[in-house]
């Protein structure tokens, strides 16, 4: 048997489809000259003698046996004729129980199966049909992977004939099936996958029959060997509640809520399927190859997965026959496991490939079914089973990762896990509720990085939803061990994350004062709430005695000289100003004793005043929109003793040796509470009535004891606050720009911090104050730097940049060294936002913008839309056609025709050769007066090329000797431009047929040119070498 012939004397896989541009498959040839062999020792020999030659050739060596075998099974594919025949050899070669012969299918059945031809597929069903009625051991394992094969998004076609077969084969044989081992694997595998494609094909009509068989399949399973069907465990639940609206299934269904004993003995329902994960069985979602490139995305780095995220959608999810098959994708990346060897990326990357899945789901079924399959463990979290968080870690950061993306499909997350607690199963909702609840803390718990704070009090998560997961998570929540009043208003909550008043390390989330409680009393009535509440003396009592201890036992190692100011401080009555007070006292104390504050000094003082500060310190919430404008509430924050030592420290002049330990104690704060040092910041921009600049060298200062330059920590202090207080972070960026413009202006991660963080209201703020000219965003030695930097942001960033950048109306001059470098696919963004500068331009284009844009390298749709937007106005396409024409003279004078003869020359921004000029202009030519153009387009573009400078120039170019080369190679643009210098006024067929037949007319004459000159040059190359001769 020879293979068929190809094309060009290639031979053609009998086996796989393939095309005339592809190397033939490794493993396919070593198969084929194995049945070769195979085929040359038993040809034209009886049965008999054929079993004879199997076995010597098999006994031979383990090699000869593998070989034997391999060829076997490619006779029993390629020629179904003699399939039966191949297959009692392949019996007879089975002293291995079938090991050898099953590999061999496995590996045909995991990398060729897709590329198979139609009669090769047939053959394997034949196999798997032949190996069941020989009960071929293992042969289940095999199989499982075959029904893998069906979750790779292939056609509709593809797809029925495979899952017939498979259906077909499994109906035929449920005596095989009754008779497997206890928890074989193929039982849940099958009832996962056909669930699946009963729900996916019911839009089809023409597979009523195929559904059908499925249904009558899994019925069986369900019934018969429910508990291997058990092993799929919680995924069990989502399998039957996807089919339980089909009569059969409703009635499984009930019984596995109400008469579990009914599916098998001692079976005990929902909450025990409820308590089972069995990660085992997610790969088998999704098919091998899927797998594997799954496997390499969380590999690369941003942004190279791009475009392989991309090519994935389209290789697997663009059909529409593809169904619910990127909720599988989402289910199984959840347990893709990251290891020790595993790129640091690897978490993060599984998150952006869920996020990817997620948001290119349809809105509808799709969509939900994604978030339940995403969410299905935190509805059954149990904290104790080790290594629980690994599957509920991802679904967090999903949900973080969106809020800087696409906050609206996070906080549809969000609503999700709050209408499931409730709507999922109601008799189970209070379990439901802890089971999500314990979810969130083992995400803290086991990652140092995440915060619930960082979700539940983004900017981007509305306000009613904030409250809706406090109460409906209420283990979220902690109420406060302070009592309140009879009458007063409820206590207030805070997330159970944030430290208490007696620890200070710096992950906590703490704000000074109480200002940022807005009870909705004082928000209905319009009035700024009050930033302090009134305590009772009961509480204080309370209150005083677990710090009071912690204070007892710092106090023995405080020199005697701080000693009395600190007890003083620690029993202040609970008033802002006695606190205030004392802390002035203590501060005296300091400043009169500065050669006794050592480092262990200054630290056992900061943390006796955080331990004090603890009772005034709560979680934080954010402040009030428009605190600012209330002088009151600013006054009750600032009476606040921490603000006394920024006072002090502002208020000393910058030579004076008293800052030293002021600026030190303010620095071990810090190193104890993150929120500190950002407080400063605040304190500089709100508390002061003097807004001079000199105070601004109290945080410079502070970042030098710190070891930290400025823009470093202001970012580190922005990223903080805008955690901790997100209204106190749009309070604070203007500041920050107007008082620390050239570390602000020059910093890349400050304006991504900005734009990943700011809503709608701050933009409009900090726009109004831009437009105002009271701060600037952008410099001009900086700017490129922060777009370079701006490339690999989320698109939404990428968006809220750009727009600050036209809010100060930047020029486009300051994007100049950057034009020759944009990809426009890859940095769309950037290219989309020199459009719009080009538009508003309000000045005429200059030489150096038009020498920079015909720098790129042709062809450059690119270019061809920056010039289109140039010559919209008549004045500007003048300039634009005096400068090209003018670079046109230039390069022809100065000899720069082609890419390898440009040379850099001082005060040449970039290089540039006549060569592109061309090459553009031709690309605008084909662009623009195509037939499939607009009128108006194509009479804007015929009268830039027919503007004087640009006929002069063509005609000086058309003198050229030297660049007879390029008018043959733009031959048509030299000839439209030639047409175009005609009288107006002609008819326009006589201009069409004209303009036709000068462009044969100057095509024949190059053509002629080119090849007279060729002739030339051999004349003279033969005249030399008589020359020679003689």
């Amino acid at each position: 048997m020879d293979p068929l012939p190809g094309p060009k004397g290639k031979k053609q896989s009998k086996l796989l489809i393939s095309t005339g541009f592809e190397l033939r498959n490794e493993q396919e040839e070593k198969m084929e000259n194995a049945f070769m062999m195979v085929h040359n020792r038993i040809n034209g020999l009886s049965e008999r003698d054929s079993h004879d030659a199997i076995i010597q050739i098999i006994s031979e060596s383990k090699m000869m046996h593998e070989s034997a075998t391999g060829g076997l099974l490619y006779g029993l594919l390629v020629e179904p004729q003699n399939a039966q025949k191949y297959f009692s050899l392949l019996a007879l070669t089975a002293n291995d129980a079938w090991y050898c012969a099953l590999c061999n299918v496995n590996m045909v059945v995991i990398e060729l199966y897709p590329k198979l031809r139609t009669e090769a597929r047939e053959q394997i069903w034949f196999f798997f049909r032949e190996a069941i009625r020989a009960n071929v051991p293992k042969i289940d394992n095999v199989l499982n992977n075959l029904i893998r094969t069906l979750n790779d998004g292939l056609d509709l076609k593809d797809i029925r004939a495979t899952l017939s077969a498979v259906t077909s084969l499994l109906n035929g044989n449920h005596t095989w099936l009754s008779n497997l081992r206890p928890k074989a694997s193929l039982i849940p595998v099958t009832l996962q996958t056909l669930s699946r494609f009963i729900c996916d094909l019911s839009a089809y009509p023409q597979c009523d029959t195929l559904r059908n068989q499925m249904i009558s399949l899994c019925d069986w399973l369900l019934h018969e060997r429910f508990l291997d069907c058990a092993q799929l465990g919680r995924d069990l639940i989502l399998v039957i509640m996807r089919i339980s609206k089909i009569p059969q299934f409703a009635v499984i269904w009930r019984q596995l809520f109400f008469e579990p004993t009914k599916l098998a003995p001692n079976f005990g329902g929902i909450e025990e399927l409820m308590s089972r994960s069995f990660a085992n069985f997610q790969t088998y979602r999704v098919s091998v190859a899927i797998q594997r490139k799954m496997e390499f995305i969380l590999k690369l780095k941003v942004p190279m997965h791009e475009k392989h995220m991309e090519w994935f959608r389209k290789q697997h999810l663009n059909n529409p026959e593809a169904g619910n098959l990127r909720a599988e994708a989402i289910r199984c990346a959840l347990f893709i496991p990251i290891g020790p060897d595993s790129p640091p990326s690897a978490a993060d990357m599984k998150v952006i490939f869920i996020t990817n899945l997620l948001s290119g789901a349809m809105a509808g079924v799709e969509q939900q079914w994604c978030k339940l399959q995403l969410f299905w463990d935190w509805f059954c979290f149990d904290p104790s089973i080790p290594g629980g968080h690994l599957a509920v870690e991802p679904g967090f950061c999903v949900i973080k990762h969106l809020l800087l993306s696409q906050h609206l499909l996070a906080n549809s997350l969000l609503d999700f896990l709050i209408r499931m607690s409730s709507e999922l199963w109601p008799p189970m909702q209070n379990r439901i509720v802890s089971s999500i609840t314990n979810a969130f803390k083992a995400v803290t718990d086991h990652n140092i990085n995440l915060s619930i704070s960082s979700v539940l009090e983004n900017s981007f998560v509305p306000k009613n939803l904030r409250d809706s997961l406090r109460e409906t998570f209420k283990g979220l929540v902690r109420t406060p061990t302070v009592t309140q009043q009879p009458n007063k208003s409820e206590p207030s909550t805070s997330l159970i994350i944030d430290i208490d008043a007696e620890s200070f390390d710096t992950e906590s989330r703490l704000l000074i004062s109480d200002a940022s409680e807005t009870p909705s009393t004082s928000a209905t009535n319009g009035n700024i709430p009050s930033a302090l509440e009134d305590e009772s003396n009961e509480n204080e009592e309370e209150e005083s005695e677990s710090f009071l201890e912690k204070i007892n036992d710092l106090l023995p190692a405080v020199k005697e000289e701080f000693r009395d100011s600190i007890e003083s401080l620690a029993h202040a009555t609970n008033t802002e100003i006695d606190m205030s007070e004392m802390m002035q006292k203590l501060l005296t104390n300091v400043l009169d004793n500065e050669d006794l504050l050592d480092e262990e000094q200054t630290e056992l003082l900061a943390e006796c005043l955080l331990t004090i500060f603890g009772k005034r310190l709560r979680p934080k919430k954010p402040f009030p929109p428009r605190f600012a404008q209330s002088p009151e509430f600013l006054d009750e924050v600032f009476n606040h003793p921490l603000y006394i030592i920024f006072r002090n420290l502002c208020l000393t002049p910058d030579g004076d040796a008293t800052r030293q330990p002021l600026l030190s104690l303010i620095a071990e704060l810090y190193e104890k509470c993150a929120s500190v040092s950002y407080l400063l910041l605040f304190f500089l921009c709100s508390g002061l009535n003097d807004q001079n600049d000199n105070y601004v060298s109290a945080y410079t200062d502070l970042c030098h004891i710190l070891e930290k330059s400025v823009i470093e920590q202001l970012v580190k202090d922005l990223e903080q606050c805008h955690v901790d207080d997100y209204v106190l972070f749009g309070h604070l960026i203007p500041f920050v720009y107007a008082k620390f413009p050239s570390e602000a202006m020059s910093s890349p991660e400050l304006m991504k911090l900005l734009a990943d963080s700011i809503d709608g209201r701050q933009i409009a703020d900090i726009v109004g104050e831009m437009i105002e000219e009271n701060i600037s965003l952008f410099r001009k030695d900086s700017f490129t730097t922060i777009v370079n930097a701006s490339y690999s942001w989320d698109t939404l960033s990428k968006l809220i940049f750009w727009q600050l950048v036209h809010a100060e109306n930047v020029p486009i001059e300051w994007m100049l060294p950057l034009l020759p470098k944009i990809q426009l696919n890859e940095q769309a963004e950037a290219a989309t936002n020199v459009y719009i500068m080009l538009q508003r331009m309000d000045r005429e284009p200059t030489m150096n913008l038009i020498r920079i844009i015909l720098s790129r390298r042709p062809p450059d749709f690119f270019t061809v839309k920056c010039i289109r937007i140039l010559i919209r106005e008549q004045s500007s396409a003048l300039r634009v056609a005096e400068h090209i024409g003018n670079l046109i003279d230039k390069l022809i004078q100065s000899g720069e025709i082609h890419p390898s003869n440009v040379k850099q020359r001082r005060g040449t921004p970039r290089n540039v050769c006549l060569e592109h000029v061309f090459a553009h202009l031709d690309n605008f030519r084909q662009t623009c007066l195509s037939d499939s153009v607009k009128k108006e387009r194509k009479d804007a573009a015929e009268s830039f090329l027919a503007l004087p400078p640009l006929q002069n120039a063509f005609a000086l170019a058309r003198g050229a000797d030297k660049i007879t080369d390029l008018r043959i190679r733009f031959n048509e643009l030299f000839a439209v431009i030639e047409i175009l210098s005609d009288e107006p006024g002609q008819n326009p067929r006589t201009r069409r047929y004209k303009s036709q037949k000068r462009l044969i007319d100057n095509n024949e004459a190059m053509l002629f040119l080119y090849l007279w000159k060729d002739d030339s040059k051999s004349k003279r190359r033969k005249a030399m070498i008589d020359s020679d001769s003689d």
